[in-house]
Formats: C-alpha cells, structure tokens, sequence
C-alpha cells in the first residue's frame, strides 16, 4: 500500500535556485499526524513545492498549464539553469523513491526500483475550484473527471465514435453512388426505352435489357469497322497505283526527249564519239589525284599523268555538250526504272488488298455496301486468279471510286452500331452500380445501426455509472457542507449530466426552502469556494481514499475566520480518510490557528526568497510545543514563557467554553480575559476529566477493550492551579507592570507548566485534538471511536 510523503528534494526547479529538501514529518518525534500545512507569505516559493508534487507525482506542468503560458517546460526550470538540469526526487515513508526529469516538451519518471509504490498525489488549486463552481458545464466536467475516471469505457466509447464516423462517411459516399447510379439509369431508360419494354421501373428495363445478347451486335461492329478499315486501305493503294502511273509516264516522257536530243547531237559525228566521251571520263577518273600512276594500265608504257590529264580534261571540254545528255540519258534510264518498278509494287499490292476486301464483303455485306448491287463473289474469284497488272489495278481504281462515294454511309452505319453497343455497355454499367450501391447501402446501414446502438449503449452505461457516483456523493457534498455551514439552509440538490453533451455537467443546489436553483446566482463568494471544495473532498473520498495525498494550493481566499476554523477542523476529521493531506497557504489566519490550537498538524513555514538562496522551509513548531522548549531552555525567558503560556490557555479556555456554551460577561470592542475564562469555566472544571487508552511507541493502542488500559485524568486540580497564578498573563508576560517583579522564575515556570499540562491532558496524543464530538456521554476527539480520547461531561446542565 502507498505510504504517506517524507521528503520532497528539489533541484534547480522553479524558485528552487539552490537544491532544498522539504521534509513532511517532524524531525524530532511530534504526533503521528497525516496533515502537513504549509505557510509562506506570497513570493516564498509555496507553488513551487505544490508544483514539484504535481510534477512527480502526476508528470504534470502544474500551475504553469494556463492560457497564458504556450510551452510550460521551458519555465520549470530556475532562472539561473537549464530544463536538463532540473529534478525532483520524493520520497515516502516506506522509503520508496520517484523522480522526475524532464526529457523535451514531457516529464519523465523514474521509479528507485521495480517494487516502488506511490501514492496518488490529488492537487486542488483555486482555478481548479473555480472550475467546479464557475465555469462552463463542460469545464467543470474536466475537473471532476479525473475522480470518475472510467479509461477503458472513454476509449471504447471513442473508438466507437471513430468507427460511426468512418461507417457514416462510407454510408453516405454509398447512398451518393446509388443515387447517382439510378438517376443515369433512369435518364437511360426514358431516352432508350422502346415499346413492349418494361416501363414501370428504371432498373426493371435495365434488368430486361441487360439479358439481351450483345454477342451478335459487336461481331456486327468488328466485321462493318474491318471492312471499313478495308475500304480505306483500298483506296490509299489506289491513290499510290494512281501516283506511280502517273510518275512512269512523266520518266519515260523524260528517257525520251533525253534519248531524242542525244541523237540530234551526234547526226553527222563520228560514231565513236559517245564511246570516246566515255572512254575519257573513266580515265579521267582514274588520273584523279591524288592517284599519280607512271604506266598505262592497258599498254603497260610509261605516261605523264599531268600532261595526259591536261590532255583528256581539252577533249572533255570538247565533248561537254554529249556528255551533259549522255548522263540526263543515264539518269533518266535509272528513274524510269524505279517508277515501273513503284508500278509493279503497287499493281500487286492493290491486287492484295482488293482481294481482302472481296473476301469480307462476299461474306458480310454492310448496308451501306448493298445499296451498289455488287457481285461480290464474282469479284472475289476473278481476283483470285488475277494477275497484278494496270488492267487489273485500272478495274480495282473503278471498284474503289464506287467504295469511297459510300464510305460516309458506311461510316454512319458503324457509328450507329457503336453507340447501340455503348448504350447497352452503359445500361449494363450503370445496372450493375446501382444493384452494388443498393447493396452496399443496405450492408453500410446495418453496420450503421449497430455501431450506434452501441455507441448509445456505452453513452448511456457510461452515463448511468458516472450519474450514480454524482448521486451517491450529493449526501457526502451536504455533510461536508453542514460541517463548515452549520444551521443555513443551503446545500446541494443535484448534480447532472447532459443528456445531449457527452461530457457536460449540471449543478442544482437548495436555498432556504427552493431546490434546483443555480448556485451561480443564489451563494455568496465564500459559500461557492466551500461548495466546490466540498464537492471536490466528497469525489476524491469515493474510491481509495487511503492511496490518495491531497494537495490544497491557497484555495481559501474568501472566508472569515470562524468558517476557516470549521475548514481545518473538517480537515482533521477528514485526513483519517486519506494517506496525507498537504495544506499550503499564505492567510496567516489559518497558520495562526494551526499554532495557536495545537491542532495535530505538521506546520512548515517558509521564509523570504531571494535568488541566490531559493526557498527556506523550515518546521514551525506549534505554540505547545514552543511553550515545552521554552520551558527547557537553558536561558529562562520569563516574559516569553508568560506570553505563550496565556496565548495557549486562552485559546484552550475559549475552546472549552464555546464547546459547553459557557456563559461569558460581555466586553464590547474587546475579548475576554483569561481571568473572564477562568471564572467561566470553573463549574465545568469542577467536574471534567479526560480519558485516553495507553499507546505503544509506535502510538498503536493497547487493547482498548479493556478498561484498565483507560488513563483517567481529572482537571479540577489544573484549574485551581491555574487561577491561583493567572496574574502572571499580564503582569508578566502581556504588559509593562512592576507588578511583575514579585513573581520569580519560579512563578512564572509553575505557571507556564501548568497550562502547559492542562493543554497536554485536553490533547488526543494521536490526533493533537482536544475531544470536541458529540457522543453518546462524552465528547471525542477524530481518532477511531474505538479508541479516541473521550472528555466528560457530555454537557453541562
């Protein structure tokens, strides 16, 4: 089990510019108490021992996370060190240890070893408590939702938001899809529907249609788009035949004239001149240099290159005019080739083709193609045996006139057949998209169904569970309320979650004799500061309080006195419930009671802060406690033990006389004095005694059943002791007074043990309590009933 906190070590964190240990136990014995309050005036560094305990204990930024602040990391750190060098170290009784580093933006923990148990560290800080009682429904859901946690059914709730959300879009992308799908449908089906088809319902005619064959048709398209295909290339080859005819002609106009001028030129020459022109080119082309040979090669006899080139190139120029027709002869002789050639080429190329074409349209005719009356079988066996010739191109250039002046016709036909083919295509798609989508809605909605009626039902558990904690709380919060608020009609009626919102939460409260009021308008500062703080006790004592340490940042600012004492007091009675509770404040009020009472606190205090020093706690002890040192201390300060003395019997004799509505003289402008205490509680003194069960040094009972356990202490003889000697209060330790001198030392000792004695034998030696609770014939203190210090009488009558 958690065990309460005994030292805190702060390194270079926040105000902690220098390491400091706070310690939570007293050094030296002191009561058992779980309550430690810390004091501090405003700048000592309280927050930054609150926020060092929520760092550890919960790896949260503390009172940095507000609006104001964007990175809080960057903040934790002392003014004078880095984030990396930043760390706290807590500590508990059973000597288990945590700390806490930070690592970037996140605080990490490091427990001391695998066994390491820690308390859970609750912080209430008075923006927390105005969240409870100001903010928001939403807000002031935040900040009790960590005391009705419910993890695993928050993420199973979320995850099922998720997959509503994912299964809604698909849904709808669905519904979208089929919507679509019926509307193009039903476009197809009043712009497509014939007679003796379905008319009733798009998907119907598309259902009907969709069983038609379409086998037929697209063998229909493939064969008129391959005849077509036919057609043209028929007509490309033609168109080539026709190019070449008309080239052959125009070469051999060409060779002609070529031929025609060549004989005019040599009429009347040498017969041999042709030969001799050519006879000197070739050796004019064999002397080229930069060949330079020194023999004839058909006589083998010696020559001048140089010379027999000079020689040729006179001739040549001499016979240029036969040379220039003798190569347009050459030239011409070559183009007239390649022309017949081309010629060839494409006589045979258009048989080929032709003949594709007479084989298709012999067994598949298009429309268009009838409409020419054309034997196509006759064709198809008279190219069969055809040869490629200019005739038979001449007969295919007729067959391809007649073609290309239907090609258009033909061209629509295949159109026509292409969109019928579409059409269906499309009725078939689009049948096809809407029976998916219908199905696929159908599936999508069920899912739907489902995922939100889970979803409603895990809302609605959910709800129900964190309904009855709020329900079974409303009597704790009153209570806890009636404690600080005794007598007021006022309190709290309900609390409510949204049915609507997921995480919003509605307060009623009572006022006088009207429920389901707003506590917002009707409470004043002071009773909405005690109704959150309530609210919040009530939820953090609902589920293993014993693991819990509270922590209260200054959350009191608005109430009196009296209210503060019935706060601390409720504090006592409480803290049993919890592991520890960790008080810090900077109202001197509450401090002054705690001292002042000897309430069973453990009081630290802290002193001014200044950079170089950091923060400066240090154990303040209670007035009894200082009136016991003061008593011992080996230099007697009179008027010192004179002073505390009085101040902790007036407050023991007030208590006293509150408790059992001793009668008091009244002093308008003034309190009483000790001497108007005295005297007020005399017949009560006459009468009271103390009983308290024997403890060991643990401060364990023994056996508080039996009686002889019990110490009975009667405290007549404290009284008349003390009012013997009240003098010395003022005399000596309250004014100037030469009275004061006949009192000894002595005197003044006896008198600050006495009342020293007389708050000893009040006090619960457990608790620090003086018995105060109504019970059956006594009043008790806030231990266990089994064993707590009881005072007589009940009452005086």
């Amino acid at each position: 089990m958690p065990q309460r906190i005994t030292h805190l070590k702060l390194t270079n964190f926040r105000g902690a510019t220098q390491p400091v240990t706070v310690k939570f136990t007293p050094e030296k014995g002191g009561l058992k108490t779980n309550v430690v309050v810390i004091f501090g005036e405003n700048g000592t560094g309280k927050s930054t021992i609150v926020d060092a305990l929520d760092v550890v204990g919960n790896a949260s930024f503390g009172s940095l996370l507000r609006p104001g602040i964007q990175a809080p990391q960057k903040h934790v750190a002392s003014l004078t060190k880095d984030a990396q060098s930043v760390e706290v170290e807590l500590t508990t009784k059973a000597g288990h240890t945590c700390k806490a580093k930070l690592s970037g933006k996140t605080v990490v923990l490091t427990a001391g070893s695998p066994d390491t148990i820690m308390p859970e560290i609750r912080v209430l800080r008075r923006r927390d408590l105005l969240q409870l009682i100001e903010a928001t429904p939403a807000k002031r859901y935040e900040a009790i939702q960590e005391f009705i946690a419910v993890t695993g059914v928050d993420n199973a709730e979320a995850a099922l938001r998720t997959d509503c959300n994912t299964v809604e879009k698909l849904f709808n992308n669905a519904e979208s899809a089929r919507a679509q799908a019926e509307k193009t449908l039903r476009a197809l089906w009043e712009q497509e529907k014939q007679s003796g088809e379905p008319d009733s319902d798009p998907l119907a005619w598309a259902t009907y249609r969709a069983a038609e064959s379409t086998g037929d048709l697209q063998d229909q398209l493939d064969k008129l788009a391959k005849g077509h295909a036919a057609m043209q290339q028929v007509a490309a080859i033609v168109t080539q035949w026709q190019n070449a005819q008309t080239n052959y002609i125009k070469e051999k106009s060409t060779l002609d004239a070529a031929e025609t001028a060549l004989q005019d030129l040599n009429q009347g020459a040498n017969e041999r001149s042709s030969d001799l022109i050519s006879l000197l080119s070739s050796a004019e082309r064999y002397l080229a240099l930069p060949a330079d040979p020194s023999t004839c090669p058909l006589c083998d006899n010696g020559v001048q290159a140089d010379e027999l080139r000079l020689r040729i190139q006179s001739q040549l120029e001499q016979l240029q005019t036969s040379r220039s027709l003798l190569q347009k002869l050459s030239d011409a002789q070559i183009r007239l080739k390649t022309a017949a050639d081309e010629n060839v080429r494409c006589n045979r190329e258009t048989v080929r083709v032709a003949k594709v074409l007479t084989t298709h349209f012999a067994s598949y005719e298009p429309a268009a193609v009838g409409t020419l009356s054309l034997d196509w079988k006759a064709h198809e066996a008279e190219l069969a045996v055809a040869e490629p010739s200019d005739t038979t191109s001449a007969s295919i250039v007729a067959l391809s006139e007649r073609l290309m002046a239907i090609s258009e016709a033909v061209g629509s036909e295949h159109e026509s057949l292409q969109t019928r083919l579409t059409v269906y295509n499309n009725i078939k798609t689009q049948a096809r998209l809407l029976n998916e989508s219908t199905a696929e809605v159908a599936r999508l909605n069920t899912s739907l169904e489902r995922l939100r009626g889970a979803c409603t039902l895990v809302v609605n558990k959910r709800r129900e569970f964190v309904q009855t904690i709020l329900d079974d709380i409303i009597g704790e919060v009153n209570t806890l309320y009636q404690a600080i608020h005794p007598g007021e009609k006022i309190g709290l009626h309900r609390l409510e979650m949204d049915d609507v919102k997921r995480a919003s939460l509605e307060q009623q409260a009572t006022f006088e004799d009207k429920s389901g009021v707003v506590p917002q308008a009707y409470f004043s500062e002071s009773h909405l500061d005690t109704f959150g703080f309530c609210l919040w006790l009530a939820l953090a004592k609902r589920d293993n309080p014993k693991q819990i340490v509270l922590v209260l940042d200054d959350v009191f600012t608005s109430v009196d006195a009296q209210h503060f004492r019935r706060i601390s007091d409720l504090l006592a009675a409480q803290a049993s419930n919890f592991q520890q509770v960790i008080v810090a404040t900077h109202n001197r009020l509450w401090h002054d009671y705690y001292k002042i009472s000897g309430a069973g606190v453990h009081l630290l205090k802290l002193e001014r802060w200044t950079l170089a020093r950091g923060l400066r706690p240090h154990e303040d002890q209670i007035l009894i406690a200082e009136l016991a040192l003061a008593l011992e201390a080996d230099i007697f300060d009179r008027q010192a033990v004179a002073s505390k003395a009085g101040v902790l019997l007036e407050n023991v004799l007030d208590n006293l006389a509150a408790y059992y509505e001793c009668s008091l003289k009244y002093r308008p402008g003034r309190g009483h004095t000790l001497g108007d205490l005295l005297r007020t509680t005399k017949k009560l003194f006459q009468e009271a005694k103390v009983q308290r069960v024997r403890r060991d040094a643990q401060g364990n009972p023994i056996a508080p059943h039996l009686e002889e356990n019990w110490i009975k202490i009667a405290l007549k003889r404290h009284h008349e002791k003390l009012d013997a000697i009240k003098l010395i209060r003022n005399e000596v330790g309250a004014h100037f007074n030469s009275l004061g001198n006949d009192w000894s030392d002595n005197d003044v000792r006896e008198f600050g043990q006495a009342a020293y004695d007389l708050a000893e034998a009040l006090a619960c030696q457990q608790c620090g309590h003086m018995p105060k609770n109504l019970r059956a014939d006594h009043r008790g203190c806030g231990c266990d009933a089994k064993h707590q210090t009881r005072l007589f009488p009940l009452s005086l009558n």
